[in-house]
C-alpha cells in the first residue's frame, strides 16, 4: 500500500490532477480565478482541465508501477 501511495506521489500528472482539484474547491468558495479572466473566454475554462490531463498523458512515458 505504501509503496502504491509512494508511487502516485512521483507522478507528474497525479500532482496536477491536485492541483487542479485545489484551484477547483477555491473557485467554487471565492470566485477569484473567474474575477481575472474577461467574461468573453470563461466559458472555455472548462476545456483547461482535460486538455491539462491529456497533455500530462501523452508525455507520460512510464506506468507507475514502473516509477
Amino acid at each position: 500500500m505504501k509503496q502504491k501511495i509512494t508511487a502516485r506521489l512521483k507522478s507528474k500528472t497525479y500532482w496536477a490532477a491536485m492541483i487542479a482539484l485545489l484551484l477547483t474547491a477555491i473557485e467554487m468558495q471565492n470566485g477569484v480565478i473567474f474575477g481575472w479572466v474577461s467574461a468573453e473566454y470563461r466559458p472555455y475554462l472548462v476545456f483547461v482541465w482535460p486538455m491539462l490531463m491529456l497533455t500530462m498523458r501523452e508525455m507520460t512515458n512510464a506506468a507507475l508501477s514502473d516509477k
